[in-house]
């Protein structure tokens, strides 16, 4: 059993209010959405192709709107793949005892892109330009990950100025390997997730499905630990696995 509690200086160093993160536009380079849909010799592919992977990779940035909400929430105790957080919320995953072994708190989040660039690759799709449709859509999963990147990048420099380390992040619909057995972080909790951000206004919409609309969003959750903690060691190694099957979480 793994067990943490937080301290009361980091309790009360977290912010209890939801809070907005803004990421700037980002860049998106056409070879990583051809890459991404297995070309490598660039040479061979077809002009058509080629081109409109260029016309993907500079619409894409154009029609999203990236916002983030996000909350520092106090982690009350951890034991085995149950995490009990501040406001009655528990999360259940193996992979919490081990990727957040030593934190005193986690932020929660739910990042979109907006709902413009969703809307034009179901325009396209709908008039028949599959590829054009596909390669928006590759494109918009790498304005997500720049964007993800950035917000990492926020939670890492605040957390680091106070002392403490960042954890990888852990989404809702992924699966991990943790040593020789494979946990999932069933898609069902998301509902929890977004109760820890409180009434605070967010992005995204959450459906019946437990999968977010816009399509083009991402939700998770990052640790946050006391430098101290390394002394514990990581424990196993924790694997992801992409569920894109199950959650609208893209390529992180």
């Amino acid at each position: 059993m793994i067990a943490a509690t937080p301290s009361p200086s980091a309790a009360h160093a977290a912010p209890s209010a939801a809070a907005a993160f803004v990421p700037s536009a980002p860049t998106v380079h056409f070879e990583r959405i051809l890459r991404i849909q297995g070309y490598s010799e660039f040479t061979r592919i077809r002009p058509a192709i080629l081109k409109a992977a260029q016309d993907a990779a500079q619409l894409a940035p154009r029609l999203v709107a990236p916002r983030v909400a996000y909350r520092h929430v106090a982690i009350r105790a951890l034991a085995d793949d149950a995490l009990d957080l501040a406001g009655g919320i528990r999360l259940h995953c193996a992979a919490f005892g081990h990727v957040l072994a030593g934190c005193t708190e986690v932020v929660p989040f739910v990042l979109s892109l907006g709902p413009q660039l969703d809307a034009r690759v179901i325009a396209l799709a709908e008039d028949g330009d599959l590829l054009d449709a596909l390669l928006l859509e590759t494109a918009a999963w790498l304005c997500i990950e720049d964007a993800t990147r950035q917000f990492r990048g926020r939670v890492r420099e605040a957390a680091s100025a106070r002392g403490a380390r960042t954890t990888s992040r852990l989404g809702p619909g992924y699966s991990y390997k943790v040593g020789d057995a494979t946990c999932v972080w069933r898609l069902e909790e998301q509902v929890q997730l977004f109760a820890l951000l409180g009434d605070a206004p967010l992005p995204v919409t959450l459906m019946d499905s437990c999968a977010m609309q816009p399509k083009m969003s991402r939700s998770g959750m990052i640790g946050i630990a006391p430098l101290s903690a390394r002394a514990r060691g990581p424990g196993p190694a924790v694997a992801e696995h992409d569920a894109r099957a199950t959650a609208n979480s893209g390529r992180d």
